[in-house]
Parts: structure tokens; sequence; C-alpha cells
């Protein structure tokens, strides 16, 4: 089962990956499957196997610092983990990010509500990731 302390630990790699931590690549052959898929909504974009997640995290770290923040809720079986955190994002370039313009050293909140499927392997096969943003969530000055 993929535990809460696990999962713990996946939002810290995660985390410094943007920071000079663990490598991208590292990071997903200790946390996914080769195949598995990675759906970031509200675009629907599908991001299937180890090269295309690769190159959509690079294509986000491009452009913005991505920080997750810890989670509000956490559920878990043998099989699913769902878990909803606030992201803060720095903008390293002037962006549009989801229809809203940010320019270069600006900060933005999302909350990100996430679901994941867990393999007999206890590694992700299939993460569907929801972002939602509200002027109203305010990242920290």
């Amino acid at each position: 089962m993929f535990t809460e302390k696990r999962y713990r630990q996946y939002i810290s790699d995660f985390n410094s990956t943007f920071t000079g931590g663990v490598s991208l690549d590292d990071f997903f052959g200790q946390y996914y499957e080769k195949n598995a898929t990675f759906e970031y909504v509200p675009q629907a974009r599908k991001n299937i196997g180890r090269d295309q997640i690769l190159a959509f995290w690079e294509g986000v770290a491009e452009k913005m610092q991505e920080v997750i923040l810890s989670h509000t809720h956490f559920l878990a079986d043998e099989k699913t983990v769902a878990s909803e955190a606030p992201i803060d994002f720095l903008c390293k370039e002037d962006l549009e990010w989801n229809g809203i313009t940010y320019n270069a050293g600006s900060k933005f909140r999302l909350m990100m509500c996430a679901f994941y499927d867990v393999s007999p392997s206890n590694k992700f096969s299939y993460v569907r990731v929801y972002s939602i943003y509200n002027p109203g969530y305010k990242p920290d000055e």
C-alpha cells in the first residue's frame, strides 16, 4: 500500500527535483511504472510513458518553480491514493497558465486534487491531477 508516509516522501522528492535534489529521471523510476499515464486537467492532456511525462515536467520546470505544500486531505487503499494540496508557483518568465497571464517573478497558487492508481509493485500507473485557480488562493510572500 502507498502509505501517507511514502506519499509525503514522494512530494518531498518531487519538490527537490526543482532545486537540484533528486533528478526527474530518478524520481520517475522510483515512483512510476514505465508506461504510466499522467493526465493534467483542465486541459485533459495525457502524457503516456516515461518520455512524455518527463518532457511535460521539464517543460513546466523551464517556465516556473513548483512547490507542492502539505496536503490538506489524503486517502489511500491498496490500489488508489487521493490527495488535495496547495501548489505554489514562481514564474521564471512571463507566461500564460490556464488562461491567466503572469509576469516573470510573480507567484500564484493552485489547489490540486490528485488521484493515483497504484500498481502491484507500489508505483503509480495512472495519475489524474486537477488544478483549480482562484484569486483567493494566495501564496505566502
